[in-house]
C-alpha cells in the first residue's frame, strides 16, 4: 500500500497524465474546436482522481500541449496565438479547474482516509471485546465446573 491507501498496482499520476495528454492530443487533431472542453474534462478527471498538485500539473501540461499543437501547424496562426487573450483565458480556466476539482479530490481522499482510520479503530475495539467475551466464557465454564463438583460431592454431615 502507498500513502493514503492507494493500492501499489495503481499507475502513478504522472503516467496517467502523460497517457491522458497523448489521448487529448490525438482527439485534438480530430476535433480542434472542442479542445477547450476536452482539456477541461481531462484536467477535472485528473484533479478529482489525484488531487490538487496533479490537477495543476495536468492544467499546465494541457495548456502547453495546446500551444505546441497550435504553434506546430505549418499554416497555423503562429505567434498570434501568444498575443491572443483566449490563450491566457484558457490557461486561467484550466488552472481554476485544477485548483477547484483538486481541492474536492483532496478533501475526498482525506475523508476516505479518516473513515479508514475509524474502521481500523472499530476493528481493534471489536477484537478487544471478543477477547473479553472469551475470557468471560472461560470464567463462566470454570464456575459451572466448580458448582457441579460441589453438588456432586454432596452435603457433608
Amino acid at each position: 500500500m502507498r500513502p493514503l491507501g492507494l493500492p501499489a498496482d495503481r499507475p502513478s499520476p504522472l503516467v496517467e497524465i502523460l497517457l491522458g495528454l497523448l489521448l487529448l492530443g490525438a482527439l485534438t487533431l480530430l476535433f480542434l474546436p472542442a479542445y477547450a472542453y476536452l482539456a477541461l474534462t481531462f484536467v477535472t478527471l485528473v484533479a478529482v482522481r489525484h488531487g490538487l498538485r496533479e490537477g495543476l500539473a495536468a492544467a499546465v501540461l494541457a495548456w502547453g500541449l495546446h500551444l505546441a499543437l497550435a504553434l506546430g501547424r505549418p499554416r497555423g496562426p503562429g505567434a498570434a496565438i501568444l498575443r491572443s487573450p483566449d490563450t491566457y483565458v484558457a490557461l486561467c480556466l484550466l488552472l481554476t479547474a485544477g485548483v477547484a476539482f483538486g481541492a474536492i479530490g483532496l478533501a475526498h481522499r482525506r475523508a476516505l482516509h479518516a473513515l479508514r482510520d475509524r474502521v481500523n479503530e472499530l476493528e481493534l475495539e471489536l477484537a478487544d471485546q471478543g477477547v473479553r467475551l472469551l475470557v468471560a466464557i472461560e470464567e463462566k465454564e470454570e464456575l459451572e465446573q466448580r458448582l457441579a463438583q460441589d453438588r456432586s460431592s454432596g452435603p457433608r454431615p
